[in-house]
């Protein structure tokens, strides 16, 4: 049996092109399954994450900056998408206790709630922003400088970036 170059250059040609079509078919647009996630899910998807490097902070007047300390916060979710825990280290003045679940309160798509937490004091509700890079709390405290004595309650916000 003799092989000629072009019966191998046929083979070839068709197998090139037996294989093209295959890999053009197998990129035929293919659903999503799974994505039909509902505000809760769709912002505590935004929220989860690390987020420390406090700046931008608003704090009422003769009070430190240190406050806010070297802020750095954790926010889980659990294997559906919804918000689970939440973790504090280095801001004992705002946040009591290092580890807590939370929960989203009047969620929109705007990426503006409402975050609960439990078991965790001073401030355990706090209005949050966020985007891809930054997250802002704002909140509501009472407050008191152990340095002058002074004491009062005021407006507190901090814009934390992600991790």
């Amino acid at each position: 049996m003799k092989i000629r170059f072009r019966d191998i250059y046929t083979v070839a040609v068709v197998l090139f092109f037996s294989m093209l079509l295959a890999s053009l078919q197998s990129c035929k647009e293919e659903e999503i399954v799974g994505l039909d996630l509902d505000t809760q899910q769709l912002l505590a998807g935004r929220i989860d994450g690390t987020w420390a490097s406090p700046s931008k902070l608003v704090l009422p007047d003769n009070l430190p900056d240190e406050i806010f300390g070297s802020m750095r916060l954790v926010f889980t979710t659990d294997d559906n998408g919804y918000p689970k825990q939440f973790y504090a280290e280095n801001c004992p003045i705002v946040f009591s206790s290092s580890i807590s679940n939370w929960t989203l309160v009047n969620s929109n798509q705007d990426s503006t709630s409402v975050v609960t937490l439990g078991n965790v004091t001073p401030v355990d509700s706090f209005k949050v922003s966020v985007n891809a890079s930054y997250l802002t709390l704002s909140f509501y405290m009472g407050w008191e400088n152990t340095d002058t004595g002074d004491a009062g309650q005021g407006n507190f916000s901090v814009t934390l970036t992600r991790q």
